[in-house]
């Protein structure tokens, strides 16, 4: 497919102008783009080129209205349930891409915004990302990760839940992840990030480069190397480092659902956010019970039987049942000693 766009295309698309072709044709440029620095590059060319820049609409604006754009021809799309979901999937990515493609079309001489995004991320769903900075990476069920549209000097990010971050180093730019009793600074690098808020301890792993992680209040400040794994428990205040394999980490960014040695109480919180079910827990002897597999595309029961096979344990999946509002609500699993 052509690749070529410039600031006429997309300034007719995000006024409705456009053939259905056109809209394949930006859509497929919008998920792309990040790959294709001279792309990039020839918009803002293009753009700087206009002779009369003060007349056209400001590029966020129109960005915003594309995106609108492409949400009501894929909203017209007619798909089964599966189809959908992978549908979002991807739509999340385009609204990832919107601010890269503000920040190139408009670092030159342009005054910094102060405005803020959000990614949220549906339990049950993994989204890939990418920020102003080109830093990327992926964001695990039920987190939320809020980025400046345009960074400063000092990249900072807020994070609840769990990301693997690929960050782009930039000369004289650090970058912070900011989680609710920490801060991850880092000039350059690849980390997993674990810091949900119903959860007692915050992880952080570290694959690439070199990490200082400050506790909020001053509490601790250490550095990781690659393979070193810190976690904190806020409950009891207690801080724990050691060696790891980062690839353990990081697998769920691929599909793969790792269970590592885990007590079934531990296991069962990423089998909730994987699935995006509810699991109840019967008996307490249970909870102790320790698993280590690796699963990758396996529906729910088929981990559930697993589970059964090792441990003395049965399990029901009940119907789901319709909320007033008339959304089902989640699967509810028991769990409970034969």
């Amino acid at each position: 497919m052509d690749n070529k766009i410039n600031y006429k295309t997309l300034l007719d698309f995000s006024t409705g102008k456009y053939s259905y072709n056109d809209y394949l044709k930006v859509k497929h440029w919008f998920i792309n783009v990040r790959n294709d620095k001279n792309t990039e590059e020839q918009l803002f060319k293009h753009w700087q080129d206009l002779p009369d820049k003060a007349n056209t609409e400001s590029l966020h604006f129109i960005f915003e209205k594309i995106h609108y754009q492409i949400l009501l021809e894929e909203k017209k799309k007619k798909e089964n349930l599966w189809q959908y979901s992978r549908r979002i999937a991807a739509i999340l990515i385009l609204v990832m891409a919107l601010p890269v493609l503000y920040y190139f079309l408009t670092k030159p001489g342009q005054p910094p915004s102060q405005s803020w995004a959000e990614i949220n991320v549906p339990e049950g769903a993994r989204i890939e990302f990418l920020l102003p900075d080109s830093t990327s990476g992926w964001l695990n069920s039920g987190a939320k990760l809020k980025y400046p549209i345009v960074f400063g000097q000092h990249r900072k990010v807020e994070l609840i839940g769990e990301a693997f971050f690929k960050v782009r180093h930039r000369e004289y730019s650090d970058f912070t992840v900011s989680v609710a009793d920490m801060d991850i600074k880092v000039l350059g690098t690849q980390f997993n990030v674990s810091a949900y808020s119903d959860e007692a301890v915050t992880e952080v792993v570290l694959k690439e480069g070199k990490v200082e992680i400050n506790g909020k209040a001053g509490v601790f400040c250490k550095t990781l190397q690659p393979g070193e794994k810190i976690l904190y428990n806020h409950d009891a205040n207690s801080l724990d480092m050691k060696k790891v394999d980062p690839r353990l980490y990081s697998a769920w960014t691929n599909g793969y659902l790792v269970i590592d040695n885990e007590p079934l109480a531990q296991a069962i919180k990423k089998l909730e956010r994987w699935y995006g079910v509810e699991i109840s827990i019967q008996d307490e002897a249970l909870k102790n019970f320790r698993f280590k597999a690796t699963f990758k595309d396996e529906p729910l029961e088929e981990v559930l039987r697993f589970f059964a096979m090792t441990t003395p344990m049965s399990y029901k999946i009940a119907n789901r049942d319709q909320g007033s509002n008339g959304i089902l609500k989640k699967k509810y699993v028991t769990i409970k000693l034969k």
